[in-house]
């Protein structure tokens, strides 16, 4: 069994007997240890809501939302509840011609509501945070996620502040590579060039600033590169789901999104 996490975390298990399982290496072999690699279960099962960063194509047609989600190909309903109306609002404005799929990404969980019609209950998507609209983008583009190292990232919006290329400016941009031993990136909002080390350990990235260009830079760009300045301080963590990065802070707050750029 493979367990395919966050931030291409993955993990795999041995199939050990009805009610148990084994940690595998990385190579999927048994780990020769005297500590506990084993989850035994005590033959029941209790459904638990995880919260996790989704992305799907959203339909909306004669009030009955409803999502394919990229990772399962499955079709759900979205459940009217916690930030379903501003994922409404942006399919609403988005979708073009109304009623066709729009690609979206969120946090959400995926739980048993009571059934639109009829008896029982079914198996829905409810959108905790709502995190952005991808006009153009589909599932079949963001079923593999885009790696986080060696990608060219278009910056999208820098706290709740949109960012765009202009005219003769470079387009604001961020990209992780590695060099040695340790990983470098580089970024820029159209004016100087921030560069300097950053660190990945699983979910978790931060970057230390290094050297950078001294160019005076016009408004707007001067007031977003002091926010891109700080907003790299501030992140301690990744979120990647297909072709778009979430930069968080340390409580999970949304600091940056990102889009990756396919060459």
């Amino acid at each position: 069994m493979i367990l395919d996490g966050s931030a291409g975390t993955v993990l795999q298990l041995g199939v050990e007997g009805p009610n148990e399982l084994r940690l595998l290496d990385r190579q999927g072999k048994p780990i020769a240890s005297k500590l506990p690699h084993e989850l035994v279960s005590n033959g029941t099962l209790e459904p638990t809501e995880l919260k996790m960063t989704l992305g799907g194509e959203m339909t909306y047609f004669a009030d009955s939302p409803r999502i394919v989600l990229c990772a399962t190909g499955r079709n759900h309903p979205i459940a009217m509840e916690a930030d379903f109306l501003e994922a409404q609002e942006i399919y609403r404005q988005r979708a073009k011609p109304p009623g066709s799929p729009l690609y979206v990404t969120f946090e959400g969980t995926i739980v048993q509501r009571p059934k639109m019609e009829g008896e029982g209950t079914e198996t829905a998507v409810v959108i905790r945070r709502f995190i952005n609209a991808w006009p153009g983008q589909t599932c079949e583009r963001a079923r593999a996620d885009a790696s986080l190292v060696n990608t060219l990232w278009r910056i999208v919006r820098l706290g709740d502040t949109p960012v765009a290329a202009a005219d003769g400016q470079r387009e604001p941009q961020l990209i992780l590579a590695k060099e040695g031993q340790g990983t470098r990136y580089r970024a820029t909002v159209g004016c100087n060039q921030l560069v300097g080390n950053a660190k990945v350990t699983g979910p978790s990235l931060t970057f230390k600033p290094g050297a950078a260009t001294q160019i005076g830079c016009v408004p707007p760009f001067d007031a977003l590169e002091k926010t891109l300045s700080e907003t790299l301080a501030r992140t301690r963590r990744y979120a990647v789901t297909g072709g778009t990065l979430e930069l968080l802070d340390e409580g999970g707050r949304s600091l940056a999104l990102l889009e990756a750029v396919h060459v």
